[in-house]
């Protein structure tokens, strides 16, 4: 016999009684090659990031360096590159080389020797997935009785992190705070060898252990995963690796059994202190454990009380968002809802920014445009309960030194956990381009000298339910312009002596019933003339008007609402301009709402139309005038016109828009409409006109003159 047939000889004999134990399948054969992946790692597929277990290790080579079988043997199948892509193999016995390109000499059934025979050639994916074991029969490559050797790892897997979620849920338990059937879930490594790859590798096996406040060992030790060999079925590989794990991330479900769902069922534990002590260990044994503790508690799901919130007032450019506190005993802290529309909603800020024990926001800056807020509150019980929202309440911040204070002033209603009224005048008012800030009424009772800028007008809005008003704001409402809004503004006013006598001394109004809702509103006076609505909504949680009967030898108060049979709804004073009406703005439909929204500020802030009926003045052809010219105040624009719809414009010399409004006439008018005061801030000196453009016609009238 030949040395050469002696020599494979020998090789064949040594690695057929040796048959768990071979070399590294390429060069050089003796010594110990990087590590990319290790047996049973998850691996991504059809199914997801967690489609299927690696049936192999990875051995870092790059493209194009040769593969050699690691037994003397016979080519039992081939996988071609044309067939299979990056995917291709050669498979000699019970060892499988994929991601290689099989060498084109090789064929089906040819005797191939154990480290001279070329396999094939690396593709582009660097590394041979190396099998040992038939298909769905693979064991571990890298073992203590045998496999890829040398091998040498002295290296303690790791593990990163340890949380706790219910059985079969994602929802992580808040504060490591437990009940119920619990899954313990861990992120844990190996680092196989000093590869670019070979730090972040799966681990072999794993499990947990429970320890009391005393120490005591109460559950375990449980080791649910040892990959020694291929579970039977990848199925079973979403009770090993929990959602978030992949190819390169790998989450163990470490109190689940590898063919069956399980748990940690402390139902029937002791409330406490625990800890939980996780075990990794790699292929040669190496371990380590980590320990964190946790605590068993009742359930609960009883959320907070929806915060109360005080204030949202312009600070600089921004704003300060003031509430009372909650005083649960289990309260985490408040989570802040913005939106631009009240339909969509943002929460940048939770309770770990906004903790427990913090009653104020501030916004450095805030944009522009009118912002809507709300406020919840959290608890930190295991599944975090949040409470519903606070009331809503609105802010924009000032551009033109005129205002609207929104001051919520109605008792909780109808069961409601907020109620959007300050939201909807933030709606009606967003076009008008007014600063908005908005209180609650309780914050005069805990600021007794709070004031209210002269630039801003206080609208209060009164809900469905008597609730008796601060006298610090009645006081303030009593001497300035204002406006109260809802069913029972007046009722709620007259409920102290204060708001009495505010009513019948200061206005020479009293309040008198209540009435049902009517089907029909009828403008009265002025700001309301013209103004009707017969399609009242009654979905709303109102349930009554307010009647008001007006002493006749007080000329400074009109009544300027009413229904069909002729009960007060709306009452307003000239001097200085008040409204009080009884007629919430969520009882009218969006046009009409518009329109008695825009009436009401137009009124307040001085842009108040006065209709006089003199038909004998009213000329065939519309004309136009302004009086005085110059003026550097307030002027008057006067309108003749035939009935119809018109629009006035304000330009300055450059043609920009400086202001403008929609009228109508129901017959020939004569219109007198004062410019509204906040305009004489926004204009410099200088010449101006005025366009009044009709449906068919356009008039302008002189050039004016503004003088500062």
């Amino acid at each position: 016999m030949s040395g050469r047939l002696i020599i494979i000889s020998l090789i064949w004999i040594v690695t057929s009684v040796f048959s768990q134990s071979y070399n590294w399948p390429c060069q050089p054969f003796d010594q110990q090659h990087w590590i990319n992946g290790t047996f049973c790692e998850c691996r991504a597929g059809s199914a997801g990031n967690i489609d299927h277990f690696h049936d192999g290790v990875d051995i870092h080579l790059p493209q194009g360096n040769a593969v050699y079988s690691v037994i003397n043997g016979t080519v039992t199948s081939i996988g071609t590159v044309n067939d299979y892509g990056i995917n291709s193999w050669v498979r000699v016995g019970r060892y499988c080389y994929v991601h290689v390109d099989p060498n084109p000499a090789l064929n089906v059934g040819e005797n191939i020797f154990a480290y001279e025979t070329v396999l094939g050639w690396t593709n582009s994916w660097n590394h041979i997935h190396f099998k040992d074991g038939y298909p769905g029969s693979e064991i571990n490559a890298i073992r203590l009785d045998g496999g890829l050797t040398p091998l040498v790892d002295n290296d303690e897997p790791q593990t990163e992190w340890v949380k706790f979620y219910p059985d079969n849920s994602t929802n992580q338990f808040s504060n490591n705070r437990v009940f119920g059937a619990v899954d313990i879930v861990c992120k844990s490594t190996d680092r196989t060898d000093e590869g670019p790859i070979g730090d972040n590798n799966g681990i072999y096996k794993i499990g947990y252990e429970i320890f009391n406040s005393g120490g005591e060992s109460v559950f375990g030790p449980h080791l649910p995963f040892e990959f020694y060999d291929i579970p039977v079925s990848d199925n079973y590989i979403t009770n090993v690796y929990f959602p978030g794990s992949s190819t390169s991330t790998y989450l163990y479900i470490v109190s689940n059994n590898l063919y069956s769902n399980s748990s940690l069922n402390v139902t029937q534990w002791d409330l406490g202190e625990y800890t939980a002590r996780i075990y990794v260990y790699d292929q040669y044994l190496n371990a380590n454990t980590s320990d964190i503790s946790f605590e068993v508690v009742e359930t609960d799901t009883e959320p907070p009380a929806p915060p109360r919130l005080l204030s949202i007032l312009t600070d600089g450019n921004g704003f300060i968002i003031n509430w009372l506190p909650n005083t649960e005993d289990d309260l985490e802290g408040y989570r802040l809802y913005f939106s631009y529309d009240m339909e969509t909603w943002y929460s940048n800020h939770d309770e770990s920014y906004i903790t427990s024990d913090m009653t104020q926001f501030q916004a450095e800056s805030f944009s522009n445009s009118t912002g809507y807020f709300k406020l919840t509150a959290v608890d930190n019980a295991p599944f975090p309960n949040e409470s519903d929202p606070s009331n809503v309440f609105v802010f924009r911040r000032d551009q033109s030194n005129q205002g609207l204070l929104v001051i919520n002033a109605y008792a909780d209603q109808n069961g409601l956990s907020q109620h959007p009224f300050a939201g909807n005048v933030g709606l009606l008012a967003d076009s008008h381009e007014l600063g908005i800030e908005t209180i609650s009424d309780t914050l005069f009772t805990i600021e007794p000298f709070f004031e209210i800028s002269n630039d801003y007008v206080p609208v209060v809005l009164s809900g469905d339910r008597v609730k008796s008003w601060p006298n610090e704001l009645i006081e303030i409402l009593g001497n300035s312009t204002f406006w109260t809004v809802g069913p029972k503004a007046l009722e709620s006013i007259s409920s102290s002596d204060a708001g009495y006598s505010f009513l019948n001394n200061t206005l020479g109004i009293a309040f008198t019933g209540t009435i049902p809702t009517p089907p029909e509103i009828v403008g009265l006076d002025h700001p309301f003339s013209n103004f009707s609505v017969d399609d009242i909504l009654t979905d709303i949680g109102y349930d009554s008007l307010n009647v008001m009967d007006i002493p006749l030898e007080n000329e400074n108060t009109l009544a300027v609402l009413a229904d069909t049979v002729g009960r007060i709804l709306a009452m307003a004073t000239l001097e200085p301009p008040t409204l009080m009406t009884g007629v919430p703005v969520e009882a009218l439909p969006e046009e009409s709402r518009i329109d008695y929204f825009d009436r009401s500020i137009q009124f307040l802030l001085g842009s108040t139309a006065s209709i006089v009926y003199e038909s004998n003045l009213i000329p065939y052809n519309p004309s136009i005038s302004f009086y005085p010219n110059p003026f550097n105040s307030q002027g008057i624009i006067k309108i003749n016109a035939n009935p119809g719809t018109y629009h006035i414009y304000l330009f300055n010399i450059s043609g920009a828009t400086v202001w403008e409004r929609k009228i109508q006439f129901s017959q020939s008018d004569r219109l007198s409409i004062r410019l509204p005061k906040f305009l004489s801030k926004r204009m410099s000196s200088g010449p101006y006109f005025i366009l009044l453009k009709g449906q068919s016609a356009m008039f302008v009238s002189e050039k004016i003159l503004y003088i500062k």
